[in-house]
Formats: C-alpha cells, sequence, structure tokens
C-alpha cells in the first residue's frame, strides 16, 4: 500500500514550501550582503585620504574605521529586520500545513484535545528556538543567530590593517568584496553568520514540532519522505519513502551503509563506518534525520495506515521491545 494521497499531496506542499522558503532566505541573506558593500563603498572608500592610489595612515582615515562600524551595524539592523520577518512568516506558515497534516489523520472525536496540542505546541517549539509570541527571547537561538558580529570585526581589522600598511585602494576595495560578500567559494560575511544553523531552521522546526504533536497524539510510526536528488546521502537514499517505528529510529546514530536494506551502491567508501553526517554529539534521529542539511522529513502515521504499508511493523516491533 502506498501513502494515501491526501497526505502525501500534504508532504509533497510542504516539502515544496521548505525548499522554496529556505532559497528565499539564502537569496535575501545574499541580497543584503550586496547592499552593505554598496554603502560601504559609498560612503566609506571616498572619505579615505589617498595618494597615488594608496591608502595613507591620517587622523582622517583611523576616524574612518568608526564610521565604518556605524555603517554596519546600520545595515546589519536593516538586514536583521527583514530576515527576522520573514523567517517568523515561514514558521507561522509551517506551523499551519503541519496542522492540515494532522487534521487529516486523526480521528474527529480527538479535535478538541488537537487543539489543546497545538496550541502547546506552537508556544514550545517557539521558545526552543527562542521565540516568544513573535519577538526574540533575551539569549535564544534566534537572538544569538541575528546578534553575532564577526563580519563587523573583520572590517575593522582589515580597515586598520590598509591604513597601517598603505594598501592600494583596488586591493583595499576587492578586500572589502571578499569579506562583504565572499570570493571564490568562500561565503559572505552573512552567510557565514547564518549558514548551517539558520539555514537548516526551517527542518529543524519542521521536525521538532512534529516529533511533539506525535509524542501528544501517541504515534509511534512515520514514513520517511522528500525524494532524493544527484546528492543524496545514503542514509537517505536509504530510508527514502519507507515506514519506520520510532524503536527502528533509536538505532540510526549508529547506523553504517552496511546495514542498507534497499540500496546496493553507495557513495561512502568504508560501509562498516558510521557516516560524519550522523555522527555528532546531540543527534536527534526524529529531528535531525540525515543530519545537518537534510531536507527529507518524517511523516507522521495512525496505527491503521502504518500496518497497511508495512505489515511486518508489528512483528519487528515485538522484537525489538
Amino acid at each position: 500500500m502506498k501513502l494515501p494521497k491526501r497526505l502525501s499531496d500534504i508532504l509533497a506542499t510542504k516539502q515544496s514550501f521548505l525548499d522554496l522558503q529556505r532559497n528565499k532566505l539564502e537569496a535575501s541573506v545574499v541580497s543584503q550582503q550586496s547592499k552593505l558593500l554598496d554603502e560601504l563603498i559609498t560612503e566609506i572608500v571616498p572619505n579615505l585620504n589617498i595618494k597615488n592610489g594608496v591608502i595613507q595612515e591620517t587622523v582622517n582615515n583611523y576616524k574612518q574605521i568608526a564610521a565604518l562600524d556605524k555603517v554596519y551595524k546600520t545595515a546589519s539592523l536593516s538586514a536583521n529586520t527583514a530576515i527576522f520577518s520573514q523567517v517568523t512568516g515561514t514558521i507561522t506558515k509551517l506551523g499551519k500545513i503541519n496542522k492540515s497534516y494532522f487534521t487529516t489523520i486523526i480521528d474527529p472525536d480527538m479535535a478538541e484535545r488537537f487543539t489543546n496540542i497545538v496550541a502547546k505546541t506552537d508556544r514550545l517549539i517557539n521558545l526552543r528556538i527562542g521565540l516568544d509570541g513573535g519577538k526574540m527571547v533575551r539569549g535564544g537561538f534566534i537572538e544569538s543567530l541575528f546578534t553575532s558580529n564577526p563580519m563587523g570585526v573583520d572590517l575593522k581589522k582589515f580597515t586598520s590593517k590598509a591604513i597601517t600598511g598603505h594598501m592600494n585602494i583596488k586591493d583595499y576595495t576587492k578586500g572589502l568584496k571578499g569579506i562583504v560578500s565572499g570570493v571564490d567559494k568562500k561565503l559572505g560575511g552573512y552567510e557565514r553568520q547564518f549558514n548551517r544553523y539558520a539555514f537548516d531552521l526551517y527542518q529543524q522546526y519542521d521536525a521538532a514540532y512534529n516529533k511533539t504533536i506525535g509524542n501528544e497524539l501517541g504515534f509511534k510510526y512515520f514514513i520517511y519522505q522528500g525524494g532524493l536528488v544527484q546528492d543524496s546521502r545514503d542514509f537517505c537514499r536509504e530510508h527514502n519513502s519507507h515506514v519506520y517505528s520510532v524503536i527502528e529510529s533509536q538505532s540510526w546514530p549508529t547506523w553504517t551503509p552496511s546495514q542498507a536494506i534497499f540500496i546496493t551502491t553507495f557513495k561512502q567508501k568504508d560501509l562498516s563506518k558510521v557516516p560524519g553526517y550522523l555522527d555528532y554529539p546531540g543527534y536527534d534521529p526524529l529531528i535531525d534525520r540525515g543530519g545537518y542539511n537534510c531536507r527529507h522529513v518524517l511523516g507522521w502515521l495512525p496505527d491503521s495506515i502504518a500496518f497497511k504499508m508495512r505489515p511486518d511493523l508489528k512483528i519487528i516491533v515485538e522484537v525489538l521491545k
């Protein structure tokens, strides 16, 4: 039996939404970098004392470091406001999609209980990522992302060295571009700030949200869903579109390609080694799934659907108890 169409459609819609919003977030970060670079080149570079194309060591030039800091902070505040609004909007929409999914599979007589569970989950998972009433929690995860200031420090250090070392203005401008927007395969400043944790935020939020509701409803089974792309990991290729129990997922932290049942070709050379994308402290199978940057989702299933999709589950679960 395949996953019922009404459920697969919602999961497909959610996956498309997650991919779209992640891409939009990445695009917004790059756009904000570009704006910052334009402001630095417009407001700082023309005010530097330059002689024969070389930056001079003058009082005025050292004052430009403070001016640069002001430009950076103003631009970063604007960037953070725009990105934060985008993040909270996505999370709100994601919650609605998840509620729609669970509403489709719960019994009608559970509607009132489900409403209470959703309200509790909304607050709990928002607090988990550092949100309360749509605002950042002081010292929370979200705030730490938006208050991190590594690029500002890099820009001031670089400018100070440029003045002391009488750097050519063309090299200085090129250096600014490298720090802010990145060069070759090196990420830009905001990208480094938001890389990994922010770009993986939506998937993590979705997984934690669904895990909490699934636990509250007593669900013990789920489908590993999301499709495959050319660079899909061995773990995701093995588990994609298959139904599992929570008990089975407890062995995922020690999973190796040698345990694979459904795939016969592997990207990893040492089949007896736990992949690095699973082997890290704090890995939670039901939240982290295939590790950092995994785009798969777990679709929680009631017993009736899970057993129809995978009849051997009853036997396996009894053996694993």
